[in-house]
């Protein structure tokens, strides 16, 4: 809701401030223009302009109009297609009035000359201009012949030309549309587009146009069948206009770029502009209900869409000379972005406060604790000759329980790792063993000895190989990895081989196997000790003598072809076991890497769990305690179930609202010690009052006189957590939960579960809503007081419950 009225508010703003409306829509455009970049002006376009210079040397402003006939005479002899006098020779100038004869005379001889003339204050009424007055030049009012043109912009503002303007029944065209010799525009007004600085039209000032006609008049050949205007330059005379390229343009520039905009239709058309403002408001509005559900999602999905409708406009703008109000959507979604921003650092605030207000509370019971453990111990000490059970069982609870706290604070820190590790070839290490490893590997890569690589699941064993045919001779030739154990005998000896058409049902075509697309390169054979006796021969055939044959077929190929074996079993025993055969194990076992278990490099892992954590997007880190609990645990999968620990770990740490991963992100079995957090306070507090009526209250009391909502919201998220975590087993959830074999206890804990979730199911049927997306936003108000850390167990109970199961 507020966020609907930031954007009333915005928009109202635009709509009465025509200033701020221009501001907005004028920066955008000219950083388009600027993104463009200059667009060379016709050059059937000439401007003849007075500067400061010249006004030096021929006398102050106004000038003499004698020059301006002299000028006109000499144009018209170059041939010029039309002249076009931007400067208003008013009648009120007495002492011009002299020279204005000889000035009509020279006009009325041309009978090519346009003069400027000046509307008063503009209207629009039925898309028709009007003026309250218009002011004709004098040599017009000497002689009705002569041809003028109105030289007023609609407003200050914006370089906006109205074509044709009416005042007192007569019609007057724009100067620049006369010069244009356009007849019948399609249009009432036209805004200027400056696609250039001004000079970059061809122009001369006036002394060294005169300056030529005196001595190199050649030089001046140029003007014939050109469009010239002529005007003052000079800042201190001439009114300027800004422009996208830094330079001021005078009023004479200003209407020869109109003249060029009309000739190549390039000036700025607005026929989207007002339908874009309703547009625009109506997509502003849409925003807050559209957008996804977090706040970091919601302001990229913003930026995205500012993007995209800024590429329209920039698209419109240089390619159809379209403008739309850009300034109705910028300032709304200035003020949503402005909105949401402060959101999230106000929720960031909130959360920041309950994880300080949580560690205060496990400080103050760790140095509660820590006060009774020395009492204790004290009185034990009394008791020289025999040591009360009761007393001796309290030290053993308190000390596990300091402990537990004292973890609790680790998990909240960052770990430290200073990253002393290796990267070769995708391995990560910095133990004894894997440096042994490599160093092997280092040695033996250059030759082209069959490589026996043994070692447990997921210890690595295809990046040694990659690694050895990397280090190789072969490396500018196919590595081929085939997986043995995954096919039966039929399917790899033509996956291995090739097969020939009609050699079996489905051969349709003939196939090209895998050592003879490595020929020249590398073959890993990963689970050989997998293979049958039978595949086993022939596979010895191919590593004597290179030689083969397709199923099917009976022509021998060759293949010069390195190959690498690796097994996770313990093929002296197979072949003990007559499982395998000894020859093949002799000729694959030149050269053996055997590869440690990742529990025996236990120095390896923080590296290559940093290794894994920087593939993630964002500033995470571990903390000290989840460090050590990943030093400790045995990794049976090895470096495999290591990598899928980690990106577990970071989904539920960022699902929580948190840039450290601590030990409840990780799996169960990895944390072999629990800690103590808020949590479990609220919940081992309940449990003892046996989840009463009166336990929430009581608890928020005990544990600091906290809110009691806090409690009770925590319990909730608690039970949602409980529920993901079984499947959505009710009564295993009751169970965990209450923790009890007290009959009423269960009821108890069940009739809380089945008030939350039936809130949620009755929410749902209200809604009507089928997608998650949809019903999160709906149910948004379920998600407000519950701690962020039980918001991922809260979608997936919407989830389940939307699933109908």
């Amino acid at each position: 809701m507020l966020q609907i009225v930031l954007i009333i508010i915005s928009s109202s703003i635009l709509f009465f401030s025509e200033n701020a409306t221009s501001f907005i829509n004028n920066s955008f455009s000219n950083g388009f223009k600027l993104a463009v970049g200059e667009i060379n002006p016709d050059s059937n376009i000439v401007i003849i302009h007075i500067d400061q210079a010249d006004l030096e040397k021929i006398g102050p402003w106004p000038v003499k109009r004698s020059y301006y006939a002299l000028l006109i005479n000499s144009l018209t002899k170059m041939k010029a297609k039309v002249i076009g006098l931007e400067v208003f020779l008013s009648s009120r100038l007495v002492t011009q009035t002299v020279y204005d004869r000889l000035l009509t005379n020279e006009i009325e001889k041309s009978g090519k000359v346009i003069l400027g003339s000046v509307a008063g204050k503009i209207s629009v009424k039925d898309d028709i201009y009007y003026s309250d007055s218009l002011s004709l030049p004098s040599p017009k009012l000497l002689s009705e012949s002569i041809q003028t043109g109105h030289l007023s912009l609609l407003n200050t503002e914006l370089p906006v030309i109205p074509l044709d303007v009416v005042a007192f029944s007569n019609k007057e065209s724009a100067f620049a549309l006369k010069l244009s010799g356009i007849k019948n525009p399609d249009r009432k007004a036209i805004e200027v587009n400056f696609i250039s600085p001004w000079k970059s039209f061809r122009n001369l000032n006036l002394l060294k146009y005169f300056e030529l006609v005196q001595s190199n008049i050649g030089e001046l050949r140029f003007l014939e069948g050109k469009v010239v205007l002529i005007g003052v330059s000079d800042p201190s005379i001439a009114k300027m206009t800004s422009s996208a390229f830094g330079d001021k343009i005078p009023g004479v520039a200003l209407h020869a770029f109109a003249v060029d905009n009309l000739i190549n239709e390039r000036y700025f058309k607005r026929d989207l502009f007002n339908a874009s403002v309703i547009m625009f408001v109506i997509i502003s509005l849409a925003l807050p209900f559209i957008l996804p559900g977090r706040t970091k999602r919601r302001i990229l999905w913003m930026g995205g869409l500012f993007v995209l409708l800024l590429l329209v406009a920039f698209v419109l703008q240089t390619l159809f000379y379209q403008k739309v109000n850009l300034a109705f959507f910028v300032l709304p979604l200035l003020f949503l972005f402005a909105s949401e921003s402060v959101y999230s650092l106000l929720k960031n605030k909130i959360l920041l406060k309950g994880a300080i207000d949580e560690r205060e509370l496990l400080k103050s019971m760790l140095n509660t604790k820590e006060i009774e453990l020395k009492r204790l111990q004290e009185e034990l000490n009394k008791n020289i000759y025999a040591v009360p059970k009761e007393i001796s069982d309290k030290i053993k609870i308190l000390e596990e329980d300091i402990a537990r706290i004292k973890q609790k604070e680790e998990d909240e820190s960052a770990a430290e790792i200073k990253i002393t590790g290796k990267n070769f070839e995708g391995i990560i290490y910095k133990s004894k063993l894997m440096s042994d490893v490599v160093d092997l590997i280092e040695r033996v890569a250059p030759e082209n000895a069959t490589v026996l690589v043994l070692g447990d699941s997921g210890t690595g064993k295809e990046l040694v190989a990659r690694a050895l045919h990397n280090l190789s001779t072969r490396k500018s030739h196919p590595f081929i990895a085939v997986n043995c154990g995954a096919l039966s005998d039929t399917l790899l000896e033509s996956e291995l081989f090739g097969h020939v058409k009609g050699a079996f049902t489905g051969a349709v075509n003939d196939k090209i196997g895998r050592f003879e697309a490595a020929n020249n390169g590398t073959i890993f054979l990963d689970e050989i000790s997998e293979t049958s006796e039978n595949f086993q021969v022939k596979l010895l055939r191919i590593i004597q003598s290179g030689e083969f044959e397709k199923v099917g077929s009976s022509k021998t190929l060759r293949a010069d072809v390195r190959i690498i074996a690796a097994s996770n079993r313990n093929i002296e025993q197979l072949v003990r076991d007559k499982k395998f055969r000894e020859d093949l194990y002799y000729r694959l076992n030149v050269i053996r890497i055997e590869l440690p278990k990742l529990k025996d490099r236990k120095e390896d892992i923080p590296v290559i769990a940093d290794h894994f954590l920087k593939r993630e997007r964002g500033s995470i880190s571990f903390s000290q305690a989840v460090i050590e609990a990943l030093q400790n645990y045995e990794w049976k999968g090895n470096v495999r179930e290591l990598e899928g620990t980690i990106k577990r770990a970071v989904i539920f740490a960022r699902s929580s609202g948190r840039e450290i991963i601590q030990l409840s992100d990780l799996p169960k079995e990895v944390v072999k010690t629990s800690t103590y957090s808020f949590e479990d306070m609220v919940l081992e507090s309940l449990r003892k009052k046996g989840f009463s009526h009166s336990s929430i209250s009581e608890t928020a009391k005990e544990l600091g006189n906290v809110n009691r909502t806090l409690i009770s919201e925590n319990l909730r998220g608690l039970i949602f957590k409980s529920l993901f975590e079984n499947n959505f087993n009710l009564e295993a959830a009751v169970e965990e939960i209450a923790f009890s074999e007290d009959k009423e206890t269960i009821d108890k804990v069940r009739s809380k579960a089945e008030t939350f979730l039936n809130n949620i199911k009755n929410d749902l049927l209200k809604t009507g809503e089928k997608d998650f997306n949809a019903a999160k936003k709906e149910l948004s108000s379920k998600y407000k007081n519950l701690p962020q850390k039980f918001h991922i167990y809260l979608d997936e109970t919407i989830k389940y419950l939307l699933s109908g199961k």
